[in-house]
């Protein structure tokens, strides 16, 4: 299996307008979470395969969603570790999406 995956920013961007006219295609203006709390695995043990993560902690979508709100509210800059922020609402919406 190969380790290491190169992905095209350009390739990425368009999955990402691919999944944003999904979201135009849906027939609700709101997704209703319905959980809130998750298991956080940490960043240094996310992808050792060979070890189970020991320590995991807990996540909170209402403090995820609360935080990109900062963004909107220009109450704070874009950082790269809100794509996992997002990553963790898009998460919950495809989850609650599954047919």
């Amino acid at each position: 299996m190969k380790n290491n995956i190169e992905i095209q920013k350009e390739d990425l961007k368009k999955i990402l307008f691919m999944l944003i006219d999904k979201l135009d295609d849906s027939p609700t203006d709101k997704f209703s979470l319905e959980k809130d709390l998750y298991w956080n695995i940490p960043d240094d043990k996310l992808y050792n395969m060979y070890q189970e993560p020991p320590d995991l902690t807990i996540g909170s979508l209402v403090e995820d969603w609360e935080l990109l709100q900062k963004i909107l509210r220009k109450e704070r800059e874009v950082l790269w570790y809100d794509f996992y922020k997002v990553s963790t609402i898009l998460n919950s919406i495809g989850h609650a999406s599954i047919i």
